[in-house]
């Protein structure tokens, strides 16, 4: 009796579709990490008198805000930002070539981001008016929207 051997080749999904998986439960899971700083009572912005005002320790308002209780609760503005692109990631599923999805991920995050990071009132690098985090947020906003337009364009 003779057998004949098969042979089957597997592929291996690249990389890019592993990030393609990946980005909506990033972004889920650091919805509910920032939660952490609603705890630590940290990563808060502006003064806010408004009924979704956060509501921070005297020993933890920085200089020149003691006088304030309520602030803009950031940590949850971030969060809700990054539930609604978890969902827009996965609304949008394998529907674009590898990678489209894990870039858009970073240019949604990095968008909300940018807006976020502008009402905080922690201590913070700053140069222009705008904080360092958010010069970092246009750069990749920028680098991400410039390689997806560019994947874009590439044959499959």
């Amino acid at each position: 009796i003779s057998y004949k051997r098969m042979t089957r080749r597997i592929e291996l999904p690249s990389f890019a579709h592993f990030a393609d998986a990946l980005a909506p439960g990033l972004l889920i899971a650091q919805a509910v990490g920032r939660f952490g700083n609603w705890f630590n009572a940290e990563l808060f912005g502006r003064p806010l008198d408004a009924p979704w005002a956060l509501e921070i320790p005297r020993s933890a308002r920085p200089d020149g805000y003691l006088s304030y209780s309520t602030f803009h609760p950031t940590f949850l503005y971030e969060s809700i930002w990054c539930l609604i692109a978890a969902l827009i990631l996965i609304s949008l599923g394998g529907r674009f070539k590898a990678g489209s999805i894990f870039t858009l991920y970073v240019i949604l995050y990095t968008a909300g981001r940018f807006f976020i990071e502008g009402i905080r009132i922690d201590p913070a690098q700053a140069f222009a008016g705008l904080r360092l985090n958010q010069y970092l947020a246009a750069a990749l906003f920028l680098g991400a929207s410039a390689y997806l337009i560019k994947i874009s364009r590439a044959k499959r």
